[in-house]
């Protein structure tokens, strides 16, 4: 983990409890639907930022024949993109 996986999950971890906050503080100032929309479009504006951030940039594709087996290869071997 590199300090920009910990500062994404400082952000995500911050919008979450602002999210949170702030949907009681709107209800609690007398706006019960304001507080009920600010819910969940502050949770899914960070939903929609892990998923951007994070997941989107993942592979997650089947194996195809050309990729070989990827139990067969030495660790210590560097890669044909490394030579």
């Amino acid at each position: 983990m590199d300090r920009g996986d910990v500062a994404m999950a400082l952000a995500l971890l911050v919008g979450v409890a602002l999210t949170g906050q702030l949907a009681g503080l709107v209800k609690s100032a007398g706006f019960p639907v304001v507080g009920s929309v600010v819910w969940p479009v502050g949770y899914g504006t960070i939903v929609l930022a892990a998923w951007y951030l994070w997941i989107r940039p993942l592979d997650l594709r089947a194996p195809t024949p050309d990729d070989g087996d990827p139990w067969a290869t030495d660790p210590d071997e560097p890669t044909d993109a490394e030579q």
